[in-house]
C-alpha cells in the first residue's frame, strides 16, 4: 500500500494563503458598509469590490484544482468589470460567509496535493506557469497583490496599517 504525501512545494504556498486570510479579515475590521464601498480615488476600486475579486479568484483556483465552487456572483468581481453602486453587489455578510467557505475549501484542497500533481502541466496559460505548482504560486501572488490593495485602502480610510 502506498500513501500519498502532501507536496513540500505546496506547503509554503499554502502558508502565504493563510497569512493572506488573516490580513483580509483584519482589513475589514471596524469598517462601516459605507467605508467598505468608498474608493480612495475615482480610479480605484472600493475595499469590498477588492475583497469580492479576491474571493472570486480563489474560487477560480479551486475550480482549476478540480473542486468547483460557484459563488453565485457571476461576472460582478472579475477583472475589468464595470464598477456599479453597492446595491448591485452581495451584502457584507454574504461576502464574508462565501469568503469563509472558499477559504476553508482552498486549504482543504491544498492539503491534498502531492508531488505528482504539482509537476503536472498547468490547466491555464498563465505567463510563467509551467506546472500546477507554478500556477498555484501565481494565484498566491495574485492573492497577495490584492491584500496589499486592501491595506492601502484601509489606510486611505484613516485606519491603522495591516502590517508593519
Amino acid at each position: 500500500m502506498t500513501t500519498r504525501r502532501v507536496s513540500a512545494v505546496i506547503s509554503p504556498i499554502a502558508k502565504i494563503f493563510a497569512i493572506n486570510d488573516d490580513l483580509a479579515v483584519r482589513a475589514l475590521d471596524g469598517l462601516t458598509d459605507a467605508q467598505l464601498w468608498s474608493a480612495p480615488t475615482r480610479v480605484n476600486n472600493p475595499m469590498m469590490w477588492v475583497v469580492g475579486h479576491f474571493i472570486q479568484t480563489r474560487a477560480q483556483l479551486l475550480t482549476l484544482l478540480g473542486e468547483p465552487i460557484d459563488t453565485g456572483w457571476q461576472e460582478r468581481f472579475i477583472r475589468g468589470a464595470t464598477l456599479r453602486d453597492a446595491t448591485h453587489y452581495p451584502s457584507r455578510d454574504e461576502i464574508e460567509r462565501i469568503m469563509n467557505d472558499v477559504t476553508c475549501r482552498l486549504h482543504r484542497k491544498l492539503a491534498t496535493i502531492d508531488d505528482e500533481q504539482v509537476d503536472r502541466p498547468p490547466s491555464t496559460s498563465l505567463p510563467g506557469a509551467d506546472t500546477v505548482a507554478d500556477e498555484i504560486a501565481l494565484f498566491a501572488f495574485h492573492d497577495s497583490y490584492h491584500v496589499g490593495q486592501m491595506g492601502y485602502i484601509r489606510k486611505a480610510l484613516g485606519f491603522p496599517a495591516l502590517a508593519g
